[in-house]
């Protein structure tokens, strides 16, 4: 998957789901690209929605320490030996201005010469946090099997901390984000910009959450091409998705035309078109970005990749990677348990 701004998709897909009221929400972080437009997952139609996670208040910037896990004091999937397992440390600092997110990510004392990336997981983390013997994650809170209230239907549990228009190449290559490689004593950094407020906490402000729908492929023990049905569900691996997309059908009827750059009232059937943000649409092509879905992010999750190489859009299977830190919203809110 590809996405630029001067290739943004606009092919029509027949998709049905309640129109959206439109409210105004004051944040106390900078606003985000979009507008004030609010959905309930389930279908309330008319129904005004408040923010959906406590906000992170201050000025800023906003300082999140990182928890190790209990992975970095072990070696799974044939990864490096964390250097200091007791001195492990890894901060992000967040700035938000203009509805863009300055971030800065540093770690010191993590498993050397190793690929790195950050993930934005939208389902609550269990806590205490807790790895079950022979994975490499921390689970998710059992109370919430389909996502926190009002989270999509369609909407993925993980999305890569990258900007909208970052152009991914399927894991083709170290993946655009929060990617970087550790040096020999297991510290690395990196600084970029999201184009987006990451702090947000609305339907329309905060990061942006991808479509469950994957790509899968059968992976059997066995050189040459697979023939007939695969063996068993633990060969099939997750190839990639794509961001979660609003449809002009899910954008208020009497704000089609501000909100969507390429609605035509003349055309039914194009509100079934992805709806183009027209802050993104390149003056000369006339191309530009379609809106996409937010929510507020539960947690990052900080992934060692032992192969050296990255998933694509996707956080990929458990074999080819390690969680060995996470660090919690509720940090920034002052809300943990």
């Amino acid at each position: 998957m590809r996405l630029n701004r001067r290739s943004a998709t606009l092919a029509s897909a027949i998709v049905t789901m309640a129109l959206l009221s439109t409210v105004g929400v004051a944040r106390p972080a900078s606003a985000g690209l979009l507008g004030g437009l609010l959905s309930t997952v389930g279908g309330v139609v008319g129904a005004v929605v408040g923010i959906l996670a406590p906000p992170v208040s201050g000025p800023g910037p906003y300082v999140l320490r990182f928890e190790p896990t209990s992975l970095v004091y072990s070696t799974p999937n044939g990864s490096q030996p964390v250097m200091r397992p007791s001195s492990v440390s890894g901060t992000m600092t967040l700035g938000v201005s203009n509805g863009q997110t300055d971030l800065q990510f540093s770690v010191k004392n993590l498993r050397p010469n190793t690929v790195y990336t950050i993930w934005t997981i939208f389902y609550p983390l269990a806590w205490p946090m807790y790895v079950p013997p022979g994975g490499v994650k921390p689970i998710l809170d059992p109370n919430f099997p389909t996502g926190p209230a009002g989270y999509y239907v369609d909407g993925g549990v993980v999305a890569p901390t990258a900007s909208l228009d970052a152009e991914f190449t399927n894991g083709m290559g170290l993946d655009p984000g929060v990617t970087f490689v550790t040096d020999s004593w297991g510290n690395g950094s990196l600084r970029l910009t999201l184009d987006y407020n990451i702090l947000g906490n609305t339907y329309d402000d905060g990061p942006p959450v991808g479509n469950k729908s994957l790509v899968t492929q059968c992976v059997v023990d066995s050189p040459g091409p697979q023939r007939g049905p695969c063996p068993a569900s633990s060969n099939v691996q997750r190839v990639t998705t794509t961001w979660l997309r609003k449809y002009i059908a899910q954008v208020p009827a009497a704000d089609r035309a501000t909100l969507c750059a390429n609605y035509n009232a003349s055309d039914p059937g194009s509100i079934y078109w992805q709806c183009v943000d027209p802050a993104t649409v390149d003056p000369n092509s006339g191309l530009g970005l379609p809106r996409v879905w937010r929510f507020p992010f539960d947690h990052f999750r900080l992934a060692a990749h032992p192969d050296g190489l990255t998933h694509g859009f996707i956080g990929g299977n458990e074999s080819e990677h390690v969680i060995d830190m996470v660090g919690r919203r509720c940090k920034l809110t002052n809300t943990c348990p």
